[in-house]
Formats: C-alpha cells, structure tokens, sequence
C-alpha cells in the first residue's frame, strides 16, 4: 500500500479494501474474545480440577463461563456502584472489609447461580465460600490499582 491508501478515510475505499478492513477488525476482536475466554475457560478447569469440581464435559465448562459472565455483568455494575456509595462515606479500613464483602457476595451469588442452573456442576457449598472468597481477595487486591489507590 502506498501512503495515499494508507490515510484514506474508510469511506473512500473500494468495496473490496472495505471487506478487507472490516473482516480484519472483526479477526482481530475475535481473536482477543478467543484468548480471554481461553485463559478464563483454562484457568477455572485448572481451579476445579486441584478443587475436585466434578462437570460432565468441557462444553458444560464453558456454558457455566458464559453464565456466569452473564450473571455477573447485572450483579458487578451494581457491586460496583454501592463500593463506590462506601468509599466515599466510610474510612479506608473499614471500606477495604466492606469491599471485600460485597465482591465476595457478588461473586457467590453469581457462583450459585450458575451452579444452582447447571445440574452437569456439582460444586460443594464449601468450595462455593472458598472461590468467592478467592476470587473477592483478588477483586480487591488488583481492583483499586487503576484508582491509584492502595488497600
């Protein structure tokens, strides 16, 4: 390509460049989409298999991924709005034990969810209490660096 095609507005292509910038946008987020559900998808047969989780299938795997994703995209806004709500009224200390009990919350509520609605899971109730805790200690640890604070 020369440098005249290269700064030319989308809209000035031909159909066939068109297809090309398109089918390469839509590769490259499919591509990302692929590599976060595969860490995601790996990591949580790896934490179910030292756990002793038993599931039917790795298609049963990755449904209960993508209800949990759903469950937990209605439930974190909302963690995230009343953390926020606590922050700004409550000492650190006490924001930091708060915080860590709405993720832990969030996160088992969604945990259950998915387990409750997913007879080919069985998740004991204790290691549903051990990976929401998990997952609320992580929430908190890496959650608030993008804030610049600390916990």
């Amino acid at each position: 390509m020369s440098q005249k095609t290269q700064n030319e507005p989308l809209k000035d292509l031909n159909l066939s460049s068109k297809l090309i910038v398109i089918v390469s946008i839509i590769l490259t987020v499919t591509i990302a989409f692929a590599v976060i559900f595969g860490g995601f998808f790996f990591g949580i047969k790896g934490l179910f298999s030292i756990l002793g989780v038993t599931y039917d299938s790795n298609q049963t795997l990755a449904l209960f991924i993508l209800v949990c994703f759903a469950v937990g995209l209605i439930i974190d806004p909302l963690t995230k709005i009343v953390s926020m709500i606590l922050a700004t009224s409550l000492s650190l200390k006490k924001t930091a034990l708060f915080a860590f009990t709405l993720y832990f919350t969030s996160n088992f509520i969604t945990i259950c969810f998915a387990d409750y609605f997913m007879q080919s899971i069985s998740i004991p109730d204790v290691l549903l209490l051990v990976i929401s805790a998990l997952m609320a200690f992580i929430e908190l640890a890496f959650g608030n660096q993008a804030n610049g604070k600390a916990a």
